[in-house]
């Protein structure tokens, strides 16, 4: 009969362990969030940088002869 408690023991042990592992994630990501919505920004803004100076560049397509 110890034999069912003991294991109901261990099962506990193991669902606490994988508790606080679950909230250490948690805790993680609560504080990436924020540096990762500012490089998304940045990386948007990059973007839209490089887009808008490219915009001025002409290149040649085959009927202007230059290639």
């Amino acid at each position: 009969m110890t034999t069912g408690l003991s294991s109901v023991a261990a099962l506990k042990s193991v669902l606490t362990s994988w508790e606080d592992r679950l909230q250490a994630v948690r805790d993680e990501c609560g504080q990436l969030a924020g540096s990762l919505l500012t490089v998304a920004k940045e990386m948007g803004e990059s973007e839209i940088a490089v887009k808008s100076s490219v915009k001025g560049v002409h290149v040649p397509d085959a009927v202007d002869g230059r290639r």
